[in-house]
């Protein structure tokens, strides 16, 4: 996974500034929806941004790590850093692993609503919505 994803969080409250953003993100989210489709039950996929700037996750089989970066109201994620396990897992498991992992590389804006992170693409279309555990 190569790149950097960035993301920018925007609510009906401006974030105006670094730290709001920073404690806002911080913590675990769970994925409830990839690309507009509920995740599988019990399927545990998460993303968690930790106060020392590391973000882990699991994408429905595998669990992941790397960096993650708070600039201004923008969150990058860099994927240079990201290394994940290899497990093999039930098909149905395993394709919305895959799916997850190939969503995330096309995230770059995001809006904090009604408690919930929404990530989408350039184009504005929803590719993830997550809720904070």
């Amino acid at each position: 996974m190569g790149g950097v994803i960035a993301l920018l969080l925007t609510s009906c409250q401006a974030v105006s500034d670094h730290q709001r953003l920073q404690t806002f993100i911080l913590g675990t989210w769970e994925v409830k929806y990839i690309m507009g489709l509920p995740v599988i039950d019990s399927s545990h996929a998460t993303l968690n941004f930790s106060e020392d700037n590391k973000v882990m996750g699991n994408n429905s089989c595998n669990n992941f790590f790397g960096e993650y970066s708070v600039e201004g109201n923008k969150v990058k994620l860099i994927h240079a850093s990201v290394g994940s396990t290899k497990m093999m897992c039930i098909e149905a498991l395993m394709r919305q692993a895959n799916l997850v992992e190939n969503v995330i590389l096309l995230v770059t804006t995001a809006e904090i609503k009604a408690g919930r992170l929404n990530l989408f693409d350039y184009e504005g279309k929803s590719l993830l919505i997550l809720s904070r555990v």
